[in-house]
């Protein structure tokens, strides 16, 4: 084959998606859910615990799912490690999810916990997966990692906050993360190319 020939060739994704420490999709759909998370509890700041269990459970429940997939993805310099890790955060996530619609009048803490571990998780994950690569997909991946473990420990160690704060922090947080990951993941998918 000539090069004008492999040039001319469509991409190949599932080629794409092996090259990749996270499929970009998988982090498009966790950027938008836990973006569109935020927007809600900011919109309603006296959103009733019930109505939040719900939004919880659903947006945990997605991204739990899209972990789980992107953990039996097959890839290229992927390790058994970074198989079983995404594979163990999906999980959690993914349960986190059916506990939350499964018992819609947890109480906000319960939920705090749950999104500081879910972030703390995932962060570790992502900052794992980017020694895995180099340059700017590097520092994205870092940057967001950093991110989601900071929001995580920020909401694991601050109890005391009034039942305001912590629905003002959920909301901020979820947004800044979830934008992260779609910037990420935009730039996940041009690079692939």
């Amino acid at each position: 084959m000539t090069e004008a020939t492999i040039r001319t060739q469509p991409p190949d994704l599932l080629a794409e998606v092996r090259s990749q420490p996270f499929p970009w999709w998988a982090m498009l759909v966790t950027g938008v859910l836990g973006t569109a998370f935020g927007v809600a509890v900011l919109a309603w700041p006296d959103i009733s615990l019930r109505i939040m269990a719900l939004l919880v459970g659903i947006w945990l429940f997605m991204s739990g799912a899209a972990w789980t997939v992107g953990a039996f993805i097959p890839g290229r310099g992927k390790s058994a490690g970074e198989h079983v890790l995404t594979g163990i955060v999906g999980i959690v996530v993914l349960v986190g999810g059916l506990l939350c619609l499964r018992d819609l009048v947890t109480r906000l803490t319960v939920l705090a916990l749950i999104f500081a571990v879910t972030w703390v998780l995932s962060g570790i994950a992502e900052v794992l997966a980017a020694f895995q690569t180099t340059g700017v997909r590097r520092a994205g991946l870092l940057g967001v990692g950093l991110l989601s473990i900071v929001a995580g420990l920020i909401l694991l160690f601050a109890p005391g906050l009034s039942l305001t704060a912590l629905v003002l922090l959920t909301g901020i947080s979820s947004i800044v993360v979830g934008l992260g990951e779609i910037v990420l993941s935009f730039y996940l998918r041009r690079t692939a190319h």
